[in-house]
């Protein structure tokens, strides 16, 4: 009996005295800076490389444009945690529209989902132009 309150004693001891990484600065998401996706980007991705993205800056949001097949995108878009997150609708025809949520991979490289209500997820990988 000695003994396991020995052990017993030795494992709350243990875990009382053990660095606890709960704070609040370790548990906030990485945040990307609107540097990671200001610029001009084309589309990598195989059979849709004719696709454009460009980000700007602009009264505290961010500016965008996707391009393609002679339909024009626009929106602004705003960060969240690591991502962007921007409301599209094509020049012109403000019922149509769409979100695209953009992720750094790496400095040059962006990976895009481009959801719109009439169609599925469209999956891209952007590299940097700029």
């Amino acid at each position: 009996m000695m003994r396991w309150v020995s052990i017993l004693t030795l494992l709350s001891a243990t875990i009382g005295c053990t660095e606890r990484s709960a704070g609040p600065a370790e548990t906030a998401p990485k945040t990307s800076p609107p540097a990671a996706f200001a610029g001009a980007w084309r589309s990598v991705t195989p059979s849709l490389e004719f696709i454009g993205l460009s980000v700007t800056a602009k009264a505290g949001v961010l500016g965008t444009r996707l391009t393609f097949s002679g339909v024009a995108w626009e929106g602004d878009g705003r960060i969240e945690g690591d991502s962007l997150v921007a409301s599209m609708t094509i020049v012109g025809a403000p019922n149509a529209s769409g979100v695209i949520v953009a992720h750094p991979r790496d400095a040059q490289t962006l990976r895009v989902q481009f959801r719109t209500a009439a169609a599925g997820p469209l999956e891209l990988t952007f590299a940097r132009e700029d």
